[in-house]
């Protein structure tokens, strides 16, 4: 929902036009466009349950009775499937195409080392001016530590490098991330893929690599709740 005003507006209007109409009112918006308008975005049960919690718990601070929650839960749920199926489906792929392939061919059609590297060089590029995350990439060490994820990534998407770093878990305990920031670095890393020239279905495929990295990256997150 991090988006310009106007197209904030827009997604306002879809919304309510597809809950008008979900709660019995007058039909506005076309159920069966759900899919296809998400089926692009990496929105998972995880954005659901966010989105669905926030709606019930507005719906309570407007005075909605506890039977009717309930109600109001069942509808946002039938919703669901519609919503996630898109990057469900296109995740399960990716893993498919990986396991096959195995992910030095991923290494490769990403352009072997030059093209990693310029990945990662246009990441941080994106991470330095995005507001929701550039606090954590400022100050001295960027640069070694730009370093050091360039190994990484080339060394997890199947090249010629060796991760001689701290562990994930450990590099990342101090810091105070959640997975929302984890969220806004993957969408940086999609979006520097894509500068760079990689295909949508390669974009996919480093995403299902990258993505069990969350639990390490937020170990000291998830252990303090």
């Amino acid at each position: 929902f991090e988006k310009a005003k106007a197209k904030q507006r827009q997604v306002r209007r879809k919304m309510y036009q597809y809950i008008c109409g979900a709660f019995g009112g007058p039909q506005q918006y076309d159920p069966k466009q759900l899919r296809p308008a998400h089926y692009n975005m990496n929105v998972t049960d995880y954005h659901f349950d966010v989105l669905s919690n926030i709606f019930l718990q507005v719906s309570k601070e407007m005075g909605v009775d506890a039977p009717t929650l309930l109600d109001v839960q069942v509808v946002l749920n039938r919703s669901r499937a519609d919503i996630t199926t898109g990057c469900t489906v296109r995740m399960e792929l990716s893993k498919k195409k990986n396991a096959q392939d195995g992910i030095d061919q991923l290494f490769q059609r990403l352009g072997g080392l030059d093209g990693v590297m310029a990945m990662v060089d246009r990441l941080y590029e994106c991470l330095g001016v995005d507001k929701r995350v550039s606090h954590f990439f400022e100050g001295a060490k960027t640069s070694a530590i730009k370093r050091s994820v360039t190994d990484f990534m080339i060394q997890t998407l199947g090249g010629p490098a060796e991760y001689r770093g701290r562990s994930l878990q450990d590099s990342h305990a101090v810091i105070e991330i959640t997975d929302y920031h984890y969220d806004c670095w993957m969408q940086n890393a999609a979006r520097a893929m894509r500068d760079v020239g990689a295909e949508a279905d390669a974009v996919d495929e480093v995403t299902v690599v990258l993505e069990p990295f969350r639990k390490q990256v937020l170990a000291h997150h998830y252990n303090q709740k």
